[in-house]
């Protein structure tokens, strides 16, 4: 017994030490849809492009828009029908196999369009996880609460809003330019800084902004984001939702 535990330990000691090897993945990755027939066409071996996509009720879909984009002849249009019955509905896409480690600051941008002028309340459209094999591997997202942008963990720290005295309102039926950086810590060094439109409108420096092992709740964290998704990644209000996404681009600040 005591051969298998240390045995066991030896094991783990080895893999943290060689994490980005056993780990490694893309730093970088740009979309911009237009090479694109259909959704099927995103998808080809070994993660190259996009990894899959999320349709969690009947009418959900996702297409490749040719007659509305931002900055060629294409993008990609997601539909969450209003979430009902405990159900999270769900039309987005998702990026996985990548490589974001603590002590590097991920920049993720993209232009987005909510069409419409009824009230959004959490409704979520970007998020940054990690892939583990044992149990949950909990990140941070965007959601758009009360009209405004707000991050939120996905673990056990507090949510992120806007300031309620300079607080900027999404803009609807328009395309808007999101650009989030986060540097990576899973202590309170952590920083989250989302710019819309070019203007800083949430910056925090002091955040834990990733998860970290914690019994019986989050376990096989490995100090990393592999997987970012986008769309409605999570619709459960009261109302469809219709989100474009176009001109995406994910890297690691240098």
């Amino acid at each position: 017994m005591k051969r298998t535990v240390i045995a066991a330990l030896l094991i783990v000691t080895i893999v943290g030490c060689f994490d980005h090897a056993y780990f490694e993945g893309p730093d970088q990755f740009d979309e911009d849809f237009e090479a694109y027939h259909s959704v099927d066409d995103m998808f080809v071996d070994d993660d190259v492009l996009w990894s899959f996509t999320q349709l969690t009720m009947p009418e959900n879909t996702i297409t490749i828009d040719s007659t509305f984009s931002h900055g060629g002849l294409k993008s990609i249009k997601c539909f969450a029908q209003a979430g009902a019955d405990g159900t999270v509905s769900k039309a987005s896409f998702s990026k996985q196999n990548m490589a974001f480690w603590e002590g590097e600051t991920m920049r993720a941008s993209g232009w987005y369009y909510i069409p419409g002028d009824n009230e959004l309340n959490w409704l979520f459209i970007m998020d940054l996880e990690e892939q583990t094999a044992i149990g949950a591997g909990p990140g941070i997202r965007l959601a758009i609460v009360d009209n405004c942008l707000m991050v939120e963990h996905k673990y056990l720290e507090d949510d992120i809003y806007q300031p309620t005295t300079s607080q900027i309102p999404f803009p609807r039926n328009e395309w808007v330019y999101l650009n989030w950086e986060v540097y990576l810590s899973t202590k309170d060094d952590g920083t989250i800084k989302l710019y819309q439109n070019g203007e800083l409108i949430l910056s925090n420096n002091h955040t834990v902004t990733l998860p970290q092992d914690i019994l019986y709740f989050q376990q096989g964290t490995k100090g990393m984001y592999s997987s970012i998704e986008f769309g409605a990644t999570a619709n459960p209000t009261g109302a469809d939702a219709i989100v474009w996404v176009d001109d995406i681009f994910v890297e690691v600040v240098k």
